[in-house]
């Protein structure tokens, strides 16, 4: 369940920051499960609004644990980024080349549960939007059963709050306001809200002290002794500040602070005013002129192209991605397009295609400077490293953002020319380049790879799904590709099954149809599940749930049969029992065929009757049953099946499964040939023929009192129901027919 609250409290103002007066806000998320990163489906999206400025923001995160949980060490990812969903790659996952990975504003917290209520504190946050990224990423060095961690669930709560600061001053266009610092206000913030972009402006102060007074301005945020983006010191009681051209509709926060408190034994007094700068062409005051973009959207998640709306007569006014450059003018242009909600979870490109004219001598070396930059235009000279663009002459460049971040950007291209002033005055280029937004990497993910729209507490996104052991943004990364083993694990997983031949043929040979046809169904469709669960080359013959739903009910079933198999009850009992432990195996892999714990309880319940079918006719007819050899054969079969369910719940993880995964098969189906009863080759008696005693023969010698007489053999006749007791076990059924 997720609370989501949005609390407003009024409160007085600290002792830390009696300046001022403001708003507690709290944003809180509860129980939000968690889970093993693999790839950006893996992980949960957290949305928080900070509406206002703020000194610090705090985001304090509880983590508990539902289940049996053994290992603490676990790491937990919690990136926070402002205005996009954050970038990372925490398995040291390669981007494709011509993405730009650098992030503004991306802050990453990894901790295990011996850290108590951690807690995240940004110093001036920006103020909008922050999305919140979080998993579980296991050391890489610890081998995981795949079965190891069913039984643990960990969820994550976490409540962000901050402290609203008021804002006393608001300046105005070409409006002076009067400014005072006192002992009790050192310091003042104001603000400004550019309406109009695309212009410098300037922000002029007269002072009445001497003193240094300190002017620090920040964008989006407030600013502080450590950030901030202008500085200027009032030395002379006057000082100015010049901005950049910034785009509308964008917050800038001053701080006018005197660090030495000496100067405020007396009030001073001041006056601040902001004004536009006049751009002029070629000077220290020049100004780079941005043309506005429309967005067309399309019919599928994030994807958008943004075509240029030329405000000038232009030669070629008609076309919306082309444009020519050369050394006869200053050939500088910039674009505006803006990134939202709407398209941060896709990737923005940027293609180029540069062309030179015909009559230009390839030897002239010509090519276009180009930045990307985030809130006002720049040239590629005071561009950051990662936003730069070099397009050759004739070449071809794409540029790439993954998950965008959410503000007003601009791309500027610049002509450049190294060669003689007549060379480059005629070298003309012409350049066409496409701004555009798309799922994942152009709506598809490589060779090995699936694009995917996913939803995360109400946060769409778009990320590649990928096969063969490839990972990454766009499944280029290659490292831990097994798409060379393909075939060897394809063949291990389904030849495999093959080793129930010999099963079946035995049961067959011994008359036993039933669990004749339960190894066949087992081996037929666990051999076509492992066909069809590939990534590279599947064979399914129908849909792969169904495939998977009967290999666990043939596999399940397959224990089942055996171990009534070897129970001591009549045939008849035994068919009773087939039936309604097949019916289990249906009802149980229908609830939750990933379950194993009740497939545990199953065998275990199976086992405990054949052990006590066992107890009871060896007590009943007061000999060990089975026989001590049948229990010596029985014994190489307990083993391969013992080692065979080591393999399968410690030993089984996700790189080893093609061949741990083969071995359980190998030594399962080659424990059934030591448990299959045995075919009664013995000529059965004639229950009559059981029952009737046996005839003793007496003799009785009786001595003749006279002389000359002969000792004589008398017969006498012996009542048989005396010797009834005696061959009571001959008139019992033997027990080695109960096997049959």
């Amino acid at each position: 369940m997720i609370k989501f609250a949005l609390v407003l409290v009024f409160a007085c103002c600290s002792a830390q920051n009696s300046l001022f007066n403001g708003y507690d806000f709290g944003q809180h998320y509860s129980r939000i499960r968690i889970f093993d990163y693999d790839s950006y489906s893996d992980a949960k999206f957290l949305k928080f609004n900070i509406r206002a400025p703020t000194i610090v923001a705090n985001w304090s995160i509880t983590v508990t644990t539902e289940g049996k949980c053994s290992n603490d060490f676990t790491n937990i990812h919690f990136y926070l980024q402002y205005g996009a969903y954050p970038l990372t790659a925490p398995r040291n996952e390669s981007f494709p080349q011509t993405y730009i990975t650098r992030r503004h504003n991306l802050f990453k917290l990894i901790f295990n549960q011996t850290l108590i209520n951690p807690l995240i504190q940004l110093n001036s946050p920006s103020i909008g939007t922050w999305f919140a990224m979080i998993f579980i990423d296991r050391p890489t060095s610890t081998i995981e059963p795949r079965i190891s961690n069913t039984g643990c669930n960990i969820y994550l709560s976490t409540w962000l709050d901050y402290q609203v600061v008021s804002i006393p001053l608001t300046l105005i266009l070409n409006e002076p306001i009067q400014i005072v610092l006192t002992n009790d206000k050192p310091s003042i913030y104001t603000s400004y809200y550019t309406l109009v972009g695309n212009s410098r402006i300037i922000i002029l102060s007269e002072w009445s002290s001497n003193c240094d007074i300190i002017i620090l301005a920040k964008i989006n945020s407030l600013p502080n002794i450590s950030l901030y983006d202008y500085k200027t010191v009032c030395k002379n009681k006057t000082c100015s500040m010049e901005i950049d051209q910034l785009s509308a509709f964008i917050w800038i926060y001053f701080q006018i602070t005197v660090n030495n408190l000496s100067c405020l034994i007396n009030p001073i007094h001041g006056k601040m005013l902001i004004r536009s700068i006049e751009c002029l062409s070629f000077s220290n005051n020049f100004c780079i002129q941005s043309y506005p973009t429309r967005r067309i959207m399309f019919n599928y998640y994030y994807d958008f192209l943004y075509v240029p709306i030329y405000m000038t007569n232009r030669s070629n006014r008609g076309s919306t991605s082309s444009i020519t450059l050369n050394g006869k003018d200053l050939s500088l242009y910039s674009y505006e397009f803006i990134v939202d909600d709407r398209n941060i979870g896709g990737t923005l490109y940027l293609d180029f295609d540069s062309r030179i004219m015909p009559f230009v001598s390839p030897n002239v070396n010509v090519s276009i400077h180009g930045c990307i930059s985030k809130y006002r235009p720049l040239l590629f000279e005071r561009c950051e490293y990662d936003y730069r663009i070099i397009i050759e002459k004739n070449s071809m460049v794409i540029r790439s953002l993954p998950y965008p971040e959410m503000a007003l950007w601009y791309l500027t291209l610049q002509y450049v020319c190294n060669g003689a002033v007549n060379e480059c005055a005629n070298a003309t280029l012409s350049l066409m380049f496409q701004i555009s937004s798309s799922q994942c990497t152009k709506q598809q993910c490589g060779t090995y790879g699936v694009c995917r729209i996913l939803t995360s507490q109400q946060n769409v996104f778009s990320t590649c799904s990928c096969i063969a052991g490839y990972r990454g943004y766009g499944c280029t990364d290659d490292t831990h590709a097994y798409t060379s083993k393909h075939l060897s694990s394809v063949l291990f997983l389904t030849i495999s099954n093959l080793m129930f031949l010999p099963a079946i043929i035995l049961a067959i040979y011994r008359h036993l149809y039933i669990e004749a046809l339960i190894y066949f169904f087992n081996m037929f469709f666990s051999t076509f599940y492992h066909a069809c669960d590939q990534d590279i080359n599947k064979f399914c013959i129908f849909k792969y749930d169904g495939l998977q739903l009967s290999d666990f009910i043939g596999s399940y079933a397959s224990f089942v049969i055996t171990l009534i198999t070897m129970a001591i009850i009549p045939r008849t009992i035994k068919a009773f029992l087939f039936m309604l432990g097949i019916l289990t195996c249906i009802v149980i892999n229908s609830r939750d065929r990933f379950d194993h714990l009740q497939f545990i309880w199953l065998i275990s319940i199976t086992f405990i009757f054949t052990i006590l079918t066992w107890i009871i006719v060896s007590i009943k007819y007061r000999r060990l049953q089975p026989s001590s050899k049948r229990l010596l054969l029985y014994m190489p079969g307990f083993l391969l099946a013992f080692a065979g369910l080591i393999l399968f719940a410690f030993c089984e993880t996700d790189k080893n499964y093609w061949y741990i995964h083969s071995l359980w098969h190998i030594f399962i189906a080659s424990s059934i040939l030591f448990f299959l009863p045995h075919k009664n080759f013995y000529k059965k008696e004639s229950v009559k023929q059981r029952l009737r005693p046996a005839q003793p023969n007496i003799n009785i010698n009786i001595d003749s009192p006279s002389i000359g007489t002969d000792n004589q053999v008398i017969a006498l006749p012996i009542d048989n129901a005396s010797l009834s007791s005696s061959n009571t076990d001959s008139s019992k059924k033997s027990t080695d027919d109960l096997l049959h």
